[in-house]
């Protein structure tokens, strides 16, 4: 639980020390707060049926994924935040310019363009003799 980052809660002020369980909680990058609570005995779970249930509905895991965390520490899949939109390309000023001016193309044209087509643009245009 400490390697994928889950907080124990219910220690703060105010909270009962006393009960059966250790209550943890696991915010997810895209907002989802994951919880389970994990009994203070040292036994094993004998049922199956309720293994399947922590693992699916409390840790969001599966089997395999779990027990890859426990034994090699490798974390399971989760979703991830949101990727910055991609910045668009700008086109240097010059080269919109000659562009238009010099191999005629429209502005329509270049606004389908990408930085290395419009340079691509400008070399054949200079490649082709200037004309």
């Amino acid at each position: 639980m400490e390697q994928e980052g889950w907080k124990k809660s219910g220690t703060g002020r105010g909270a009962s020390k006393t009960g059966d369980h250790h209550r943890y909680t696991l915010a997810l990058a895209n907002g989802d707060i994951l919880s389970t609570r994990v009994s203070h005995g040292k036994g094993q779970i004998g049922d199956p049926r309720l293994v399947a249930h922590v693992l699916r509905d409390q840790l969001a895991v599966t089997e395999e994924d779990f027990w890859a965390c426990v034994e090699r520490g490798t974390l399971p899949p989760r979703p991830q935040p949101p990727s910055p939109p991609a910045s668009e390309e700008v086109l240097d000023a010059k080269l919109v310019r000659n562009l238009i001016r010099r191999v005629g193309l429209t502005e329509r044209d270049l606004a389908g363009l990408s930085r290395d087509e419009a340079v691509q643009r400008w070399n054949d245009y200079l490649a082709g003799g200037g004309s």
